[in-house]
């Protein structure tokens, strides 16, 4: 039976991994940090939309069939419509998303213009 070593974790100040960005983990971060359920919204909105897609398709089929109009065109015409909603808050998500980093990328390129303090002063 062959046993594993733990990988040693990477200790501060040590170089990340090659292909690793420091900026762009810092950005998510922050990102992350501004907006701590976004990633859990767009989970809803998309588990939302697929169920909406599927709803459609059935009722899609009955309405083809013409089985139970009065009641089958209606329910059609909902789910189509929060597929849309679905579709359009998970756009707007993502748009929103999208100024958030480059929100933070200014910021962050903006602090590095900044200077640092002296590393044996101490802030007051």
């Amino acid at each position: 039976m062959a046993t594993s070593e733990p990988k040693p974790s990477p200790k501060p100040g040590s170089p990340l991994p090659p292909g690793r960005d420091p900026a762009a983990d810092r950005v998510r971060l922050l990102t992350e940090l501004a907006a701590p359920y976004r990633s859990l919204r767009r989970f809803v909105y998309l588990a939302v939309g697929f169920s909406a897609t599927i709803g459609a398709f059935v009722f899609f089929f009955r309405a083809l069939a013409g089985r139970d109009l009065e009641t089958t065109l209606p329910s059609l015409a909902l789910q189509l419509g929060i597929l849309a909603g679905a579709l359009g808050l998970n756009r707007l998500e993502s748009h929103s998303q999208q100024k958030l980093v480059r929100r933070m990328k200014q910021r962050l390129s903006s602090q590095k213009d900044l200077p640092r303090p002296p590393e044996g002063d101490a802030p007051l």
